[in-house]
């Protein structure tokens, strides 16, 4: 699978939750839902895209144990992983993470969303 194939499975997940939309406030896509608040940002480069995600304690401890997943620049400290996804494997582990990240980004209203997925 190409990067522009993999940035588009993520697009497509990221835009079916409840309420979210895609903004460029930083020049690559950043994923938002209600009120302004950002649960992804993703960024292409041949071969790969790098995905930033907000995750639990308890899930970020797993995911720092992959070898394509590292803590995020500026906002790491606040609970944010980057996943370099590359292939089936790394993007079905985004793909969760995204549901996620989404889980603990959007309002209590919408989270139902993406329970028992």
């Amino acid at each position: 699978m190409t990067a522009d194939e993999l940035a588009g499975r993520i697009r497509t997940l990221a835009l079916s939750f409840p309420e979210t939309y895609e903004d460029e406030p930083w020049g690559r896509p950043v994923f938002k839902v209600g009120d302004n608040r950002m649960f992804a940002a993703m960024s292409v480069e041949p071969g790969v895209v790098h995905l930033t995600l907000k995750l639990t304690t308890e899930e970020r401890e797993i995911a720092d144990l992959l070898p394509f997943v590292r803590r995020a620049k500026y906002v790491g400290r606040y609970g944010w992983i980057t996943a370099d996804v590359t292939d089936d494997e790394s993007l079905e582990a985004a793909l969760e993470w995204l549901r996620e990240s989404y889980w603990l980004k959007a309002p209590a209203a919408l989270r139902a969303a993406v329970e028992g997925n």
